[in-house]
């Protein structure tokens, strides 16, 4: 589906509109579900987390501020399996510092996850055209980097290459990262 259809989507989700909704949930439901059992490994689980995404999604549609559909609930899905790997964690008393980071599931999380989510945006937004592709397809989408590189025209070899230069441009930034994080969760 177009980015413009998503667009209309969101409009008419945040008036409320189930239909809506119900397109979005059908388009995307697959390929989260499919993102969130290849980390977790448990249908069950994998079921879960989409569900409440999808649940969350319906919950705060008034007051989401979303430019890509696709990538903001990939997000979603990602920071909903952090948080389970570190509730599993805190259950079996073996957490640490991740803990009491991820293990957080009020409001104020959901906020630091958008804050997090348009820094990504924006240093996508810089990098050169195939490696934003690459980056945001198979990091961020959870994509074969095979799958990737195929759509782009490049080899498997190459796309490594923009995924190993957009890692090595996110570590040097990393300090600035880590003070906007730092920011945020000190709001």
């Amino acid at each position: 589906m177009s980015e413009f259809n998503d667009i209309a989507l969101l409009q008419s989700l945040k008036e409320g509109n189930e239909t809506a909704f119900t397109a979005i949930y059908n388009q995307y439901w697959e390929r989260l579900y499919f993102m969130a059992h290849k980390r977790l490994q448990s249908p069950h689980d994998a079921e879960e987390i989409v569900q409440q995404v999808f649940l969350t999604l319906w919950h705060k549609r008034a007051s989401l501020a979303i430019q890509s559909l696709p990538f903001y609930l990939s997000a979603m899905v990602r920071y909903a399996i952090y948080r389970h790997f570190a509730d599993q964690e805190r259950s079996s008393e073996r957490s640490g510092k991740l803990k009491a980071v991820t293990a957080d599931t009020s409001p104020a999380f959901d906020i630091e996850n958008k804050h997090l989510l348009e820094i990504l945006n924006k240093f996508a937004n810089e990098l050169p055209v195939k490696h934003r592709i690459v980056f945001l397809q198979h990091k961020l989408l959870d994509r074969p980097l095979d799958e990737v590189a195929n759509e782009l025209g490049v080899s498997v070899r190459t796309a490594e290459g923009y995924v190993t230069h957009v890692m090595q441009m996110m570590r040097k930034r990393r300090e600035y990262l880590t003070l906007m994080v730092l920011f945020f969760l000190l709001k």
